[in-house]
This record gives structure tokens, sequence and C-alpha cells, in this order.
């Protein structure tokens, strides 16, 4: 997984922001900084730069790089389109 900051695309920028903007609970996956996927249902607080890369700041107060997010419900990162939906279905 490349280490730059990899812009993401300002149509899923706007998914995030309004479930933030709208304080929704969402089931988020995402690859934290170990690289491990994480899966959580959490809230959006708030977005933030640091160092040239772009945040997201959840409730639990875990901070995750965007270009990492790979899905946000049932909406997946354009960058990770191809990428398996690993929610458990029970």
């Amino acid at each position: 997984m490349p280490t730059d900051y990899q812009p993401i695309a300002c149509g899923f920028y706007d998914v995030l922001e309004a479930a933030a903007t709208r304080k929704q609970q969402v089931y988020l996956q995402y690859f934290n900084d170990l690289r491990q996927l994480c899966q959580e249902s959490t809230t959006i607080k708030t977005f933030f730069t640091r160092e040239h890369a772009e945040y997201a700041q959840l409730a639990s107060g875990e901070e995750v790089r965007l270009d990492r997010i790979i899905r946000l419900d049932d909406t997946p990162a354009p960058a990770y389109a191809e990428y398996p939906d690993f929610r458990c279905g029970c």
C-alpha cells in the first residue's frame, strides 16, 4: 500500500462529508496505520489535514487517513471499487 497520500475522488469526499454533517451512524471499512483491515459502526466527527494528508476523526477518537477508507456503508471508495466487502452477513 502506498505511503504517500493519494487524494480521494471529490464525489466520495462529498459522501463522507454528508454523513459527518448529518452525524449519521455509518459502517466504515478502512486500513489503519499498521495496514490492518478495520471495520466498525461509527460517526465521523470532523475532517482535518496533517502533513499534506486528509483525515477523518471518528467518534472513538480514531484518526483515519481518507485514502485508506475502503467503504462507507454500501459505497466503496473509488480506489477500492474492486475490493471485497468483508462485512459479516450474520
